[in-house]
């Protein structure tokens, strides 16, 4: 459903609601998230010059990798959709296409081909972009054991404290020193 040939676009505009899969999404070799579920709901204007205007709103819910214990994790993903689409043309290079002027800042631009407009790569790409950008499970997370890799959220290893890499553990080591 996210295949949408223009000329059928009707006057009025179209509405899409539709549940999103990994195959629709081109997320099938993607392996830095998993895609658990998720829905579009937009609506598409096609304009007198074949552009078409897409407004909506996904939401979407994402598997990944905590960055400090490694344990999967889900997150709830939420962003509004404001994407002009343009008609591919062969006869205009690659350089012009890239210096069309649009006077929304936030709209995003792309192409479609041969009447038919893929959502698809950017849902994909608006998916990637509302991703938090520290990916942990949570904000406490405390990670593995540098020294024997226990998750210390769910275990309490017999380790030693760890020294710190911190850039300012060579100062303790003077405060030490002036304390005997």
């Amino acid at each position: 459903m996210l295949q949408i040939k223009v000329s059928r676009i009707p006057a009025e505009g179209m509405e899409i609601n539709t549940p999103l899969d990994a195959g629709q999404l081109h997320l099938e070799r993607e392996e830095s998230f998993n895609l658990h579920g998720g829905k579009l709901a937009s609506h598409l204007e096609r304009g007198d010059d074949d552009t078409v205007h897409v407004r909506g709103h996904l939401s979407a819910e994402v598997g990944l990798q905590c960055g400090r214990c490694l344990e999967p994790f889900r997150v709830p993903l939420e962003q509004e959709l404001d994407m002009f689409y343009l008609p591919h043309r062969p006869d205009v290079g690659e350089e012009e296409e890239d210096e069309v002027e649009l006077s929304d800042r936030d709209m995003v631009v792309a192409y479609y081909r041969d009447d038919i407009l893929d959502l698809g790569e950017v849902l994909r790409e608006q998916l990637i972009l509302a991703m938090p950008l520290a990916r942990v499970c949570r904000e406490d997370c405390r990670g593995l054991c540098r020294t024997c890799g226990a998750n210390r959220n769910t275990v309490a290893c017999d380790c030693p404290p760890e020294e710190s890499d911190s850039p300012f553990s060579s100062l303790r080591t003077l405060f030490d020193k002036g304390a005997s």
